[in-house]
């Protein structure tokens, strides 16, 4: 349960199962500065276990929101201006994180991918298994610290002009290579219909935009070794999150056609370029 306490403070009750590690909390206002909140424990009520959280306020409004008011595509492209900036700050300042232990997902990269390989429906194995085979580059890239759930409700918007304000719903939040949470982008370039996943009419134009900005804000990523195992790491984000099920905090589960409609109708979406270079990339050998 969240409560706004007033214009500046929220506060939050969870269950002790699923406390806030405030190193982590702590480590992501070090790397990301005004893009995330500063965290305090305040106390544990006795009498029903709950921890009391007290967290600065991320202003504006959820993109989610934003986006169904029905904002035109210039305040797009500046989200993924902004994006690329909230990005970089994970690459520039990466040392922030590097006292922070490895986590779930980072601890298990290769056995998850092997999960996938065999059990995601058959047209994504191709690109499950061409990662795999490619684990080490994206392993060499950096390992900075990356949120855990990056979709629409959790980022803050300016409703004025679009600018990204900061993420909430740091829970899940732990270090894995960068480009990872590079999924979050297709969130901002697309939404769900009745249908499945549908992107925006200039998403290209809004994903050179954020590209470009992002590569201007790491010089590194002009070598093209790097930016490749970024793309790859981007790919084994989207793997992680929508290939693998999210049951009550677990996830471990490969997701299954019937079963998971709205992770699988999202690898349809984020995965279409990738699987069809793998397709053609596969047929010439």
């Amino acid at each position: 349960m969240t409560i706004l306490v007033d214009t500046e403070i929220v506060v939050q009750f969870r269950p002790k199962q699923y406390r806030l590690d405030l190193e982590v909390a702590d480590a992501a206002r070090r790397v990301y500065g005004k893009f995330a909140p500063e965290t305090k424990e305040l106390t544990t009520i006795i009498s029903s276990g709950l921890v009391v959280y007290r967290m600065e306020r991320i202003k504006g409004i959820s993109y989610s929101d934003f986006r169904d008011l029905g904002q035109p595509g210039s305040y797009r492209a500046v989200l993924c201006r902004e994006f690329a900036l909230f990005m970089s700050c994970s690459w520039r300042n990466r040392h922030g994180a590097t006292d922070l232990p490895l986590a779930r997902v980072g601890k298990s990269l290769a056995f998850r991918l092997k999960a996938l390989c065999m059990n995601l429906p058959a047209r994504f194995q191709p690109r499950a298994h061409y990662l795999l085979e490619h684990i080490h580059d994206v392993e060499s890239l950096p390992w900075v610290l990356t949120h855990g759930d990056i979709i629409a409700a959790n980022i803050m918007v300016n409703s004025a002009n679009g600018e990204l304000q900061g993420l909430v719903d740091w829970a899940e939040a732990e270090r894995l290579p960068f480009g990872i949470c590079f999924y979050g982008l297709e969130e901002i370039l697309g939404e769900m219909s009745p249908t499945g996943f549908r992107y925006c009419s200039n998403a290209s134009e809004l994903r050179e935009i954020f590209w470009t900005e992002l590569v201007k804000c790491i010089p590194e990523l002009r070598d093209d070794a790097t930016l490749r195992a970024v793309k790859l790491s981007r790919d084994l984000g989207i793997l992680l999150w929508y290939g693998i099920a999210f049951d009550n905090g677990n996830i471990d589960r490969v997701v299954q056609e019937g079963r998971d409609v709205e992770e699988i109708q999202k690898l349809d979406a984020f995965l279409g370029s990738s699987l069809e270079k793998v397709v053609r990339i596969q047929s010439k050998l």
